[in-house]
């Protein structure tokens, strides 16, 4: 009838954070700036976020304050790509398609894109291309808001997924 659902990062293995500085994908201006021109990399970020989760007519049943409502979920890998710093779109497509399909929603009723955004500018710029081949160009028409969450704690891993969740629902 409930879960309690969370996202934990608390690891500064130096020898986990060496293969991110191997593959350069470490901000040499120490500085996260996703979906900037000046985008050169990830900063390391750590956290904990929890949520609980209910069914919506238990959650009102309950007199349980709501602050969001999850209606679809969509999950894919990146696609084939030549590695893990140079993503693919068809899987980000993928997963877009899946949560909208599974939510009965259309792209243009979405105001709000919590994005990946992790400040790497190849990860960054297909990530933008992939909304937009989703999205549209959004020329004359409302145009959802775009965010990383990333932006303001770093990469943290799941943490940043979970906040990434906060953030959208508050």
């Amino acid at each position: 009838e409930l879960a309690l659902v969370g996202g934990v990062h608390l690891s500064h293995d130096v020898a986990f954070w060496s293969v991110f500085c191997q593959l350069g994908a470490l901000s040499r201006a120490q500085s996260i700036r996703p979906f900037s021109t000046e985008a050169d990399g990830i900063l390391i970020g750590e956290g904990v976020g929890f949520v609980v989760l209910k069914r919506e007519e238990d959650a009102r049943r309950d007199g349980d304050r709501i602050y969001a409502v999850i209606k679809g979920v969509g999950i894919s890998s990146d696609g084939r790509s030549a590695s893990l710093m140079n993503p693919s779109s068809e899987g980000q497509l993928l997963a877009l398609e899946r949560a909208l399909g599974e939510a009965g929603l259309e792209p243009q009723t979405v105001g709000m894109v919590e994005a990946h955004g992790t400040g790497t500018p190849v990860g960054d710029q297909v990530e933008l291309e992939t909304l937009q081949q989703f999205f549209g160009s959004g020329n004359g028409g409302e145009r959802a808001s775009l965010g990383s969450v990333k932006s303001m704690i770093g990469h943290a891993m799941p943490a940043a997924g979970m906040a990434g969740l906060i953030k959208s629902a508050l």
